[in-house]
């Protein structure tokens, strides 16, 4: 199926969905999220590039990471490096295909799980070192301090959290016209991710349950989706995605490989890079759940018959 939305949409999503997720998950500042909005919109527009000129989409997602790489860089003495990389990237990063080939491998479906994972992996080391690449060709060129020598979101300074409720409709409206959700279906969309991040906010952020939270966040999601779904006879993956892109941890593989890459961290990318395999297990066991409990004998109206 093609585009819902025309091609202005399209672009001004990705220039939203860097916008909201820098303040929302990477702790970004306004001007970080600013700079994340400008780089998204150039994203956009190379991936609309990529539509048209089949040669450049094999380029695409390392082009991409280079030059969000190098002019972080630049800019780095007024913004935040991880936070405005990876927000500009955040379309990319591989969260999604990776979590989503854990619960095909785990549902038994080893053909199509092992391409999702592998590919996952793959696109996450290609990000990670096309923004190595584009901030050692910054650091090279000019003699400048290397920025990303320290992907540790802790370095940045954030908003206020309560801005976090600003910022949310907005990434899951972006993430609802990124894959083509019908508008009709935009306000559930927002109920049940909501529904989810307030879990999250209390048990992972709050109460500091960094093991559990990520389980009870995506039963949240997947119960409130699954009984719309089956209250309304309707698809209840398409509501449950925008959520799931919230939660999936594509960002915290990439942060691991960069860290490989620095030569400076190789015990702390080791365990980024299990932090995220760890949250994809943990997405994919919530999901299940509350598929079971909804769905105890199975279900056959599901774009992913597992969830």
């Amino acid at each position: 199926m093609g585009p819902m939305f025309a091609w202005y949409w399209q672009l001004l999503d990705w220039g939203l969905a860097s916008w909201s997720v820098c303040l929302l998950a990477f702790h970004g500042s306004w001007i970080d999220s600013a700079a994340a909005f400008v780089l998204g919109l150039v994203a956009g527009s190379l991936n609309l590039l990529a539509s048209r000129l089949k040669g450049y989409t094999n380029l695409f997602e390392a082009s991409v990471s280079i030059l969000c790489g190098f002019v972080v860089s630049a800019l780095g003495e007024w913004l935040c490096f991880p936070a405005v990389t990876l927000s500009a990237t955040v379309v990319l990063l591989p969260g999604l295909v990776l979590t989503t080939g854990a619960i095909e491998l785990a549902a038994r479906n080893m053909h199509a799980g092992t391409i999702r994972v592998g590919y996952a992996l793959m696109l996450a080391f290609i990000i990670a070192f096309g923004i190595h690449l584009g901030n050692n060709a910054y650091v090279e060129i000019f003699s400048a301090p290397n920025r990303a020598s320290n992907m540790d979101l802790a370095v940045c300074a954030p908003v206020s959290m309560w801005w976090w409720w600003l910022a949310f409709p907005v990434s899951i409206s972006s993430i609802c016209l990124l894959i083509n959700v019908h508008p009709r279906n935009w306000p559930m969309c927002n109920v049940a991710a909501g529904a989810m991040f307030a879990v999250f906010w209390t048990l992972v952020i709050h109460l500091q349950l960094e093991t559990i939270g990520p389980v009870v966040s995506a039963f949240v999601l997947g119960l409130v989706g699954n009984v719309w779904g089956r209250l309304f006879r309707r698809n209840a993956y398409s509501i449950m995605l925008p959520g799931i892109m919230l939660l999936v941890p594509g960002s915290v593989g990439v942060r691991g490989i960069m860290s490989m890459f620095g030569g400076s961290e190789t015990g702390s990318g080791a365990q980024l890079v299990s932090q995220m395999a760890q949250t994809s297990l943990s997405i994919m066991i919530g999901l299940f759940a509350s598929s079971f409990v909804v769905h105890p004998h199975g279900k056959k109206l599901s774009a992913l018959i597992t969830v």
